[in-house]
């Protein structure tokens, strides 16, 4: 009978630790997750990157939309194509990170997302002028967000999406002084 007890007693401790052991692991793997999760949102420069990212494809696609519409230049038509395909082609990229770290970047009110008001209401010579003169401008801040975001987020998957990103935005600039010379717009002013 005590050997029964003892044997009873042991098995109960054997559980036991197996449980307080099964309860450690899966407090520290989700101890881990959380950590992997809020690394972003903790990550200061991650959420400004990705914030400001998201709003500057959302309001590249939407300008981009209206000169297919409003452009007169077959080069600006065709420059505004490359933005639509290349932004969402971006988002999607972004989005995906994110979704997968579980983090969701602010959403901007559908007024900052509208097409500037320098765009709206023009048409034809007028529309391009003003069309790329915007782009020249966001091209730069773009380039230089994304610059500051492979030198300072700390997220390896963020970082190297911004890596891989980049040369994309300085072909995007690129692109845009040369039309803007087509169309004697100054970018002196506008970046390297």
């Amino acid at each position: 009978m005590k050997k029964s007890i003892a044997i009873l007693l042991l098995s109960a401790g054997l559980f036991t630790a197996k449980v307080s052991m099964a309860q450690t692991t899966s407090t520290s793997a989700s101890t881990s997750s959380s950590s992997s999760t809020g690394s972003v949102a903790n990550d200061t420069a991650a959420v400004n990157f990705t914030t400001q990212a998201a709003l500057s494809d959302m309001q590249e696609i939407a300008a981009a939309k209206l000169a297919l519409k409003s452009a007169k230049k077959a080069s600006v038509k065709m420059y505004a194509a490359q933005m639509i395909k290349d932004h969402t082609k971006s988002s999607a990229e972004m989005k995906k990170i994110l979704a997968s770290k579980q983090f969701t970047p602010p959403m901007p009110s559908p007024a900052a997302v509208a097409p500037d008001a320098m765009l709206t209401g023009v048409k034809g010579a007028q529309f391009d002028t003003a069309y790329m003169t915007m782009m020249l401008q966001d091209h730069v801040k773009a380039v230089q967000l994304f610059q500051n975001a492979a030198a300072n987020v700390q997220d390896p998957d963020l970082k190297a999406f911004a890596v891989k990103t980049l040369p994309v935005l300085q072909q995007h600039l690129t692109m845009a002084k040369s039309i803007a010379s087509e169309l004697n717009i100054k970018t002196t002013a506008m970046g390297k």
